[in-house]
């Protein structure tokens, strides 16, 4: 009797440590990747290249799904000439144009859903992965066949990035582009602009 006590005892524990280390709550910490990336503004059109450290969070939430989080730190842009990146705003002062050459800083964040039957929080370290890129992340650590939110359209995908610039001869110095989370579009303000 006292053996089937203790074994059932035992048998209990494993069962709550099986249950209790899915969707712990805690974070998986991957990063910081360098990463220099050509950005898009408000017309969809290119107005800077951008270089900045990319980290990603992973929370399992122990239903299949992971709260996935990307921060862009300690960047900086870099205009390339043309149409500002607020050109095409509706709801706010902006320019037009920005020369090529114009610097400045930026950061930000996404954050939204992965749901995949995997988790390989080692899939970074593997020889063909790409953890620079969002895509790239994703396909390394969930595999190839896992969806993320924020790659299917604004509803699920929380964001905001923000630039500055100093004077430099400019009309505007900063832009922002950022969710509207609930019910989901995009919002820009502002503008890094000379004319």
């Amino acid at each position: 009797m006292k053996r089937l006590m203790l074994l059932a005892l035992f048998c209990a524990a494993c069962t709550f440590v099986a249950i209790g280390s899915a969707g712990n709550g805690k974070e998986t910490h991957f990063g910081p990747f360098d990463t220099t990336s050509t950005d898009n503004g408000s017309c969809s059109q290119p107005w800077a290249t951008d270089t900045f450290q990319r980290d990603f969070k992973v929370k399992d939430n122990g239903d299949g799904t992971f709260r996935v989080r990307v921060e862009y730190k300690q960047g900086s842009f870099v205009t390339i000439g043309g149409v500002s990146p607020g050109a095409c705003e509706t709801d706010s002062n902006h320019g037009a144009t920005v020369r090529p050459g114009v610097t400045g800083t930026m950061h930000g964040s996404l954050e939204g859903t992965v749901t995949s039957s995997t988790f390989n929080p080692n899939g970074c370290s593997a020889v063909t992965a790409d953890c620079s890129t969002n895509a790239g992340f994703i396909t390394a650590v969930f595999g190839p066949t896992a969806t993320f939110t924020c790659f299917e359209g604004y509803a699920g995908c929380d964001f905001k990035f923000e630039y500055a610039a100093g004077d430099q001869g400019l009309l505007y110095h900063h832009w922002e582009d950022k969710s509207t989370n609930p019910p989901g579009g995009e919002l820009f303000k502002g503008d890094i602009a000379d004319a």
